[in-house]
């Protein structure tokens, strides 16, 4: 009697495990956050408003585990430049470890910044990005040995365009001003003339009303989310390119102690983060468009052959780059694989870039 009852509960307890993939249910807090702000950053609202539901949702729905979110937005642990260290050392499970800040340890996933004048859309570039991510297996390597974190997705920012405190209509006419940018972007500015400043969205009205700088190479949303057009009344669309900027990771400590249909949940949710977060960064980008001009900012478009010589006065930044990513015993293809990811999708160019 006492054997067949054991027989039985172990029958039970095979057959639970079967059913849930796992014996006990757990509950994760998790701590996720970023260096940007949530309602100002499209980014980051879509991690608290895509990722966080969806992955919750479905965990809770699909798994006897639970999912506890901690937001640690806008800097509260870590600052723009100190996500990547947060998620590594655990003190972030999950961040947006935003690549520009992180110009010599993410030096190969920066290569969008690479491609000077890409597609203005969003949703093309994180396609093109994610394929390159696809193709190029080192450049999530490099996070999980490196800095102990697994890759969850990509997300990008609006096209970069340059805003300003002084019109102009001519590239020449920019040499000698102080203009603004994350980093990887400065050369774009040197090719001109211009001085360029390394700063950060958090600091920028501030430094264009006090004349820090004159004006700042940055998107649309941005620039009206953090009020930028209230101090600089210039927008000139010079179509930069949008950047695939946004890196979600979590931590590779964390990531061990899932089981595997967590696991697989979160991956299948940072897949299609872009898918979501791109198109709302679109609309955002119209939007922010219209309230420039509704606020009697002038909006205007650079001309394609004020474009095609801009481009031209740049040196070869993707073959420098790729050159350099490639010594560093880096995948330095995945500069051009970026560019001719899209190119595929019909982007046309100011300036061939790679024969």
């Amino acid at each position: 009697m006492m054997r067949a009852a054991k027989v039985t509960f172990v029958v039970m307890m095979a057959a639970l495990f079967l059913v849930t993939g796992s014996a006990w249910a757990t509950t994760f807090r998790l701590t996720i956050g970023a260096g940007h702000p949530v309602d100002a950053s499209t980014w980051i609202t879509s991690m608290r408003d895509y990722m966080e539901v969806e992955i919750k949702k479905r965990v809770e729905a699909t798994t006897p585990h639970k999912i506890e979110w901690v937001e640690a937005y806008g800097g509260s642990i870590a600052k723009l430049g100190e996500v990547l260290e947060a998620v590594e050392s655990g003190l972030m499970d999950v961040g947006d470890c935003h690549i520009p800040f992180e110009p010599a340890k993410l030096m190969a996933h920066n290569f969008s910044y690479f491609i000077p004048f890409g597609t203005p859309d969003t949703l093309v570039a994180c396609k093109a990005a994610k394929k390159v991510y696809d193709d190029y297996p080192q450049l999530k390597e490099i996070l999980e040995k490196k800095y102990n974190q697994v890759f969850l997705g990509i997300g990008g920012v609006s096209c970069y365009n340059l805003v300003t405190t002084f019109p102009w209509e001519k590239v020449e006419q920019l040499k000698g001003h102080k203009v603004a940018a994350a980093g990887p972007n400065i050369p774009w500015l040197l090719a001109v003339g211009i001085v360029p400043v390394q700063s950060n969205l958090n600091e920028a009205y501030t430094s264009l009303q006090t004349g820090v700088y004159q004006g700042w190479v940055m998107g649309a949303q941005a620039t009206v989310s953090f009020k930028l057009h209230e101090v600089a009344r210039y927008f000139t669309i010079t179509d930069f390119g949008a950047i695939p900027n946004v890196l979600i990771t979590v931590n590779r400590n964390t990531w061990n102690k899932f089981p595997k249909e967590v696991k697989d949940i979160f991956i299948d949710v940072g897949s299609k983060y872009h898918l979501v977060e791109a198109p709302l960064v679109l609309k955002k980008d119209e939007q922010a468009m219209q309230a420039m001009k509704d606020a009697g900012c002038t909006v205007r478009v650079l001309t394609w052959e004020e474009k095609v010589k801009w481009a031209n006065a740049i040196s070869d930044i993707p073959n420098e780059r790729a050159a350099e990513v490639n010594k560093a015993g880096l995948p330095g293809g995945a500069v051009k694989a970026y560019y001719m990811n899209l190119k595929a999708q019909g982007v046309k160019f100011p300036r061939e870039w790679f024969k």
